[in-house]
């Protein structure tokens, strides 16, 4: 049975282990999300890093300070909803921001990570990469538990339960889940269709999917893994404007 699941925020479940301190992005590419007032704002952010093979994959000491950090990069953003994956690590990851912001975490097994029949990096990146140059390959799981098709079946009910609650809401709503499901299902969920290279589509551990949710249901994506902890001069540290016409994205060095 599909588990949908409400879950009060636990305020301080999230211990600070150690100080992370945040550095502030330079002014001129300054891309904290902020509601526009038109539409509803969605941040759709990767969970924060795991403690493998603890059980189910709990926040490991860095993934709480990432969680913490993330609390403090959401602080002043009007945010009415926060939604997760069932998983262990993402509602650990979206609790801290529902709580700093008074809302439940409603948690849904649809926005799960993506089942395959590996954790190897390297084989996790070559049965996603075949799947998106190949379409004739989305009916095979590749020896996993799910094909593309599969991830795609259990994330459009989902999203369009997503739009049929909030496409009239003002404001800005948080969704965290995992990356394999965000690079695979996003690119094709935006109206605007993000122009990324295929290992871009995927964001790292806390980084943010900013895009609005229109009235008329459609998705609009306007920047791809931004950073709440942005690290100004490193040649690693940047994100994407995404042109919420043409979908083209440009990249922005912190």
């Amino acid at each position: 049975m599909k588990r949908r699941t409400r879950l009060l925020a636990l305020g301080s479940s999230l211990a600070v282990l150690a100080t992370m301190p945040l550095v502030a992005a330079h002014a001129d590419a300054d891309q904290r999300p902020r509601s526009t007032g038109s539409g509803y704002e969605i941040l759709f952010v990767r969970h924060a890093h795991s403690a493998y093979p603890a059980p189910e994959e709990e926040l490991s000491p860095t993934g709480i300070q990432q969680a913490d950090a993330l609390v403090d990069y959401l602080a002043d953003e009007r945010i009415t909803s926060v939604d997760s994956s069932i998983m262990v690590r993402t509602y650990q990851t979206a609790d801290g921001v529902a709580a700093d912001h008074d809302v439940p975490v409603l948690a849904d097994e649809d926005i799960r990570e993506v089942e395959l029949p590996s954790k190897d990096p390297a084989e996790v990146g070559r049965i996603m990469a075949t799947w998106s140059t190949d379409p004739s390959t989305r009916d095979d799981a590749f020896g996993g538990q799910e094909s593309f098709n599969d991830v795609r079946d259990r994330w459009k009910p989902w999203w369009a339960r997503y739009v049929r609650e909030h496409r009239n809401d003002r404001g800005t709503g948080v969704v965290v889940a995992h990356g394999g499901i965000f690079g695979l299902m996003l690119p094709e969920t935006c109206a605007n269709k993000p122009d990324l290279a295929f290992p871009e589509q995927f964001p790292g551990n806390t980084e943010i999917i900013k895009a609005t949710l229109e009235p008329n249901g459609s998705l609009v994506c306007t920047a791809w893994k931004v950073s709440p902890t942005p690290r100004p001069g490193d040649p690693t540290s940047y994100y994407y404007e995404i042109d919420p016409e043409t979908g083209e994205a440009v990249k922005v060095q912190y």
